[in-house]
């Protein structure tokens, strides 16, 4: 019952957070927490000055409480994660770090001013994403065959134009807290 409830209350919120963001990444967190204050909320009520009903009015609105805190963190936390400045730093943090590796030995730092166009302003043709990277034509095509490759950049044929993608195995560094069973991914495969 309690996760159909959750789930419910994930779709009342949907158009609200757009996607950007779920209160059940913060009730995931404070578990234990979310499971007493859930539990509180159906407690007798305690005396005569205590709700109307058979229910404790006062826990029902400490839980009340707790939730819109938990929403309120989720929102802050998801406007911080998707900072476009902060982005940007991110995307030059998982260039600079995959260069470094030699299981991705096209990944260069010029590609993050494009990266980071692509992401904010949309889709762009394959000609002008090379473009934007500004090294000789045979190297920006090797780099975007790799990140095509390695899905962070994503494209509906193989001629079309190019989209930003948040593959798993960059999360860790892309969005970092976020999903923390990123963090153990391997990106050595």
């Amino acid at each position: 019952m309690e996760q159909a409830c959750r789930l419910q209350t994930h779709c009342a919120l949907l158009p609200a957070s757009a996607g950007l963001w779920s209160v059940n990444r913060g009730l995931a967190r404070l578990r234990d927490k979310y499971y007493v204050m859930l539990a509180n909320a159906d407690s007798a009520r305690h005396g005569d000055l205590d709700g109307r009903g058979n229910f404790s009015e006062k826990l029902l609105w400490e839980w009340c409480e707790f939730f819109i805190e938990i929403a309120h963190d989720q929102v802050t936390f998801m406007t911080g994660m998707l900072c476009l400045a902060d982005l940007r730093e991110r995307i030059a943090a998982l260039m600079l770090v995959r260069s470094e590796s030699s299981q991705f030995e096209n990944y260069t730092k010029e590609a993050t001013l494009a990266l980071h166009h692509v992401l904010i302003g949309g889709p762009v043709s394959r000609g002008d994403f090379c473009q934007m990277i500004g090294l000789p034509e045979r190297s920006a095509r090797r780099v975007l065959t790799q990140l095509l490759k390695d899905k962070l950049l994503v494209s509906d044929n193989l001629k079309g134009p190019v989209s930003f993608n948040f593959p798993l195995d960059t999360l860790n560094i892309l969005l970092p807290n976020l999903y923390p069973e990123a963090a153990t991914t391997n990106t050595e495969l």
